[in-house]
């Protein structure tokens, strides 16, 4: 399985998508560890394809620990710089 497919996982959409997902902060960025980024695709209206719902425009970003003990979302260009740490092609 992809690491992206982890983080993207099936949300429970019973009574209606979630907005977004659970992201830590910058601040919470761990310094010891290696930090990967890379795009979250998003079908058609915005939604993830583990059902959240971020809409749009589509330029929705992730940096990630291999550990998944870190996990951020961010809009790219809205107040962050472009991704400069290492890029993992997911």
């Amino acid at each position: 399985m992809r690491t992206i497919d982890k983080i993207l996982h099936k949300v429970n959409v019973k009574f209606s998508s979630p907005m977004g997902r659970f992201s830590n902060t910058p601040t919470e960025r761990p310094l010891n560890k290696t930090i990967f980024d890379c795009s979250v695709p998003l079908a058609g209206g915005g939604y993830d394809k583990g059902g959240a719902y971020w809409g749009l425009p589509n330029n929705l970003r992730v940096e990630y620990t291999k550990d998944l003990t870190y996990i951020r979302f961010y809009r790219f260009g809205e107040n962050e710089p472009s991704p400069k740490r290492k890029a993992k092609k997911n």
